[in-house]
């Protein structure tokens, strides 16, 4: 008996999530064996992501009206939205989370979950267009575990990379049958996408108005009034789902904040990023072509795949169209080379261009991540090259010649044992916090602008209470936060007390081991004289934790 498609597709999709969950487990090890006890600890942006997918896990298990104002900077409100939200990521993570309410345990998940979707993705994308098992599964790992997403398990928001290939997907759908059902599809996706990550939102979301117009043209459909109304029909849905999470960035927007195309040529591609890799395969290029700033380097592999995509696209027009249709690979072919292009930065012409007409652009800063529609371009027509091989091989050597493929596969995709950083103990004034009436923490040391990402260390213990905090780091700053800074430093002085109390502090918490000795006796010294305002609740040789006893305005 045959299966439906539909249950045929289903059954596909299952088997390639299991595979790509195995995949992924080898790629990231040891992540699994220290699943609840460790991740990227040794960088702020590492630390922060822990925080920042476990707070939205946390607000949406318990009051998601209080989603936007995160835990940091107190009093301010909209805290969220001066980084990125990461909204998706902390959906994937609320299983997780409520099972565990462990921070470590619901970020290692959600990086798992990271890879598995952006396999599975490619491997639906390759899989419509080809119509080829071989090619779509060697496509999904190419693209999976390439050397741009092992360069940034720091960032949750940078591993959501199964937005743009989920979005190409429902536009290639949409341009071979335009009806409602597929145009609703498309603005999901689209929206989708963007919420995962602003930069695949907006960068993706240029890539589906490129293939849209592209594909347009090739079939004639530009012709059609009712394929616009349906493309504006897509677009329109995408807006009405991300409108709602846009609103307070319009609004940082309107209080000032921006990226100048000054703050993107520090985060711009050059040549060198296209060869560099974290792949153990490539490694030996590194120290050939020296600085670098982003790993963008498709792989030999993917190179040499595509390669024959094209080749044979040239010369065995007939081939293709039993495959895909020659449109595919020229789009695919185009997409790399705009978004090469537009990685190259403001210097180069059409990051500056994209800037000035496409929304929300200059609340980015790093063109160099323009390079990922690359390596998914690679990564698609590597797959359409795996799909005619194999349709050109027969009799015994089909079989090897698959095994070859799918082992070199597998051995450009490891970067080896990953260094994840163990988890240091919980202070016990971390914990005692959570069992606290709530009430604002102030952590000390506070770190001055230069040192802010150590902030990041406050935050993440603060999943273990989440109680408001004064501390904070994101790419969003209030100024009177900044200003509050230098006062601070002075802890326990008058001014530092002042701000203290402005900003209806209820628990100071000072991390002693972050002190010098000079500092400690200076600090122990001036504690000594304030008994009336500083009531004592938990000391240890690491930390102690105070209350401050002064009239206070309500907490929200």
């Amino acid at each position: 008996m045959v299966a439906p498609p539909g249950r045929s597709r289903a059954r596909e999709l299952l088997f390639a999530t299991v595979i790509a969950f195995a995949l992924t487990v080898i790629f990231t090890w040891p992540l699994a064996s220290r699943f609840s006890t460790a991740g990227r600890l040794d960088t702020g942006d590492g630390r922060y992501s822990i925080w920042n997918i476990s707070w939205v896990a946390h607000a949406l298990t318990t009051d998601p009206n209080e989603l936007w104002n995160a835990n940091i900077f107190y009093p301010h409100t909209g805290t969220l939205a001066f980084s990125e939200p990461n909204l998706v990521a902390g959906l994937i993570a609320t299983p997780m989370w409520l099972a565990t309410h462990n921070p470590y345990a619901t970020s290692n998940w959600t990086i798992l979950c990271a890879f598995v979707l952006a396999a599975v993705a490619m491997f639906a994308l390759v899989r419509r267009l080809t119509h080829n098992l071989w090619g779509a599964a060697i496509a999904g790992i190419i693209y999976a575990f390439c050397s741009y997403s092992f360069a940034h398990l720091a960032h949750i928001q940078l591993l959501m990379t199964f937005g743009p290939p989920l979005a190409l997907l429902r536009m290639h759908m949409f341009v071979d049958a335009p009806s409602p059902r597929n145009a609703l599809w498309l603005g999901v996706s689209l929206a989708v996408q963007g919420l995962a990550c602003g930069y695949y939102g907006i960068f993706g979301g240029v890539a589906v108005a490129v293939g849209i117009l592209w594909f347009s043209a090739w079939s004639g459909q530009f012709r059609s009034m009712r394929f616009w109304m349906l493309t504006a029909m897509a677009a329109l849905i995408g807006a009405v789902i991300v409108a709602p999470f846009a609103l307070p960035y319009i609004k940082l927007q309107e209080a000032g904040f921006a990226r100048s195309l000054d703050d993107a040529r520090l985060y711009q591609a050059g040549w060198r990023s296209y060869l560099a890799s974290a792949l153990l395969a490539y490694q030996w290029i590194l120290p050939l072509i020296g600085h670098w700033r982003e790993v963008l380097f498709p792989g030999f592999l993917s190179i040499g795949l595509a390669a024959i995509a094209l080749t044979r696209a040239a010369r065995h027009p007939e081939l293709m169209r039993r495959i895909s249709r020659v449109r595919v690979v020229g789009f695919y072919v185009v997409l790399a080379v705009l978004a090469a292009w537009g990685s190259l930065g403001p210097d180069a012409g059409l990051y500056r261009v994209m800037y000035s007409v496409v929304p929300f652009m200059s609340l980015l800063r790093a063109p160099a991540r323009l390079g990922l529609l690359v390596t998914l371009s690679s990564s698609v027509l590597a797959g359409i090259g795996v799909s005619l091989l194999e349709r050109s091989w027969t009799g015994p050597r089909r079989r090897v010649w698959l095994a070859a493929l799918v082992v070199a596969t597998l051995a450009r995709s490891t970067v080896g044992p990953l260094d994840w950083m163990e988890a240091p103990p919980t202070p016990r004034a971390i914990t005692w916090l959570g069992r606290l009436p709530r009430g604002a923490v102030a952590a000390f040391p506070f770190f001055d602008s230069k040192n802010m990402s150590q902030e990041t260390g406050y935050m993440l213990q603060s999943a273990w209470h989440w109680q408001p905090m004064l501390n904070g780091y994101s790419d969003f700053v209030p100024e009177d936060v900044s200003d509050d800074l230098r006062p601070l430093a002075g802890f326990p002085s008058a001014d530092s007390m002042r701000v203290l109390r402005e900003r209806q502090t209820r628990y100071v918490l000072v991390n002693w081991r972050m002190y010098n000795d000079e500092e400690r006796q200076r600090i122990r010294q001036g504690l000594a004289e304030l008994p009336a305002t500083l009531r004592p609740m938990l000391n240890d040789a690491e930390t102690s934790l105070f209350e401050l006893v002064t009239p206070m305005a309500g907490i929200r």
